[in-house]
């Protein structure tokens, strides 16, 4: 009697056992089959939109005018020494002398300044999009842990492909990273609301 008892409880601990396993395997099976949930989102569309760096664009903006004015002021003025020159008679060597020099050190002028604003603005750009671009991940990754995404990408759908060179095709599809998303796979207009609403909540 004591033995069929054990048979009995062994046989219902075996069952246990095995219906535990099915299960569990059930489950890794479930979790292997998700899917997995990709995003993208239009980083140029999102960087041009922001409230957050209208601001600090239009201000660098209106630098880059002053600069630009500037420099064609200097232009201006070597084109107008140019035309001193040409009516200076030849034989006043002394006049032509003096303007020459003028317009070296104007030109000289000209080359320094246009370098030193052009470092300027690619720094001032840099360092501005590098802010934006941070910015743009939290909101992005903020979206994908709320709203379950495993993976946001860089939308470049709308990077056209060349038609006349082929080397320049290859490299093109070669960097491309989207041929196709569903549009509910678009994350960038909400990337642009979060982040809008974010700065107006003063966060």
């Amino acid at each position: 009697m004591r033995t069929q008892t054990r048979i009995v409880s062994v046989s219902a601990g075996v069952a246990a056992i095995a219906v535990l396993l099915v299960a569990l395997g059930a489950g890794v099976a479930h979790r292997l089959a998700e899917p997995t949930r990709v995003g993208v989102v239009d980083i140029d569309r999102v960087s041009s939109v922001l409230e957050e760096f209208k601001a600090p664009s239009d201000e660098l903006k209106a630098k880059q005018l002053a600069w630009s004015t500037e420099l064609q002021g200097l232009q201006d003025k070597i084109k107008s020494i140019t035309d001193e020159i040409d009516l200076i008679p030849e034989d006043d060597q002394d006049a032509r002398i003096q303007k020459l020099i003028e317009r070296a050190l104007v030109d000289s002028e000209l080359k320094t300044k246009g370098q030193m604003y052009q470092q300027s603005s690619d720094l001032a750009q840099a360092q501005l999009f590098k802010k934006m671009y941070d910015r743009i991940i939290e909101g992005v990754a903020e979206i994908a842990q709320r709203d379950g995404y495993d993976i946001v990408i860089v939308d470049d759908r709308i990077i056209p492909i060349p038609g006349v060179n082929r080397a320049a095709q290859d490299d093109a599809i070669a960097s491309k990273k989207v041929l196709y998303a569903n549009e509910a796979a678009d994350l960038t207009d909400e990337v642009i609301t979060l982040l809008d609403n974010k700065f107006n909540a003063g966060q």
